[in-house]
């Protein structure tokens, strides 16, 4: 039997893109909706998202009533915080490495939470994680961070 070593360089980058997770090199987009697909209400869809160091994401107005703002002392250190408008679109680079929690003032007692990952999300995980239990953030969003923080640290 002829083995076919043409196709083992696409095997390999196939299993690579299969076992790290994917950074967006262009703008990654999220969308402010009143109902997700999952039928939730009042959500960024998606709730997480990644870049490369650098990279921008826009966050789509595409219901009525939302807004993206950055959590203050939950994004990484020196980072600059971003504060969308409500119903418009926002354009956010990302340069410093970490995690940016971010939220719609509107519904964030609702959970209305989101996260974006810059890099690696190492360079500011464990920060996060002593800070936002005491940070103003409704005991809903608190619960929902939490939930996507374990998604972060597993990768998913």
């Amino acid at each position: 039997m002829k083995k076919n070593y043409d196709l083992y360089p696409i095997l390999i980058l196939f299993g690579v893109a299969t076992t790290t997770p994917a950074y967006a090199e262009e703008a990654a987009e999220v969308r402010m909706l009143n109902v997700g697909s999952d039928g939730e209400a009042t959500v960024f869809e998606p709730d997480i998202i990644r870049v490369a160091q650098g990279a921008s994401a826009d966050f789509i107005a595409e219901d009525f009533g939302h807004d993206a703002v950055a959590v203050a002392g939950l994004i990484p250190a020196g980072a600059e915080k971003f504060e969308g408008y409500k119903n418009a679109d926002l354009s956010v680079t990302f340069e410093k490495e970490g995690v940016y929690v971010y939220e719609c003032t509107s519904h964030a007692g609702a959970g209305m939470i989101g996260l974006v990952v810059v890099g690696d999300a190492n360079a500011n995980l464990a920060d996060i994680e002593r800070q936002y239990q005491a940070s103003s953030l409704s005991d809903r969003a608190k619960s929902k961070l939490q939930t996507l923080l374990e998604r972060v640290k597993t990768g998913a």
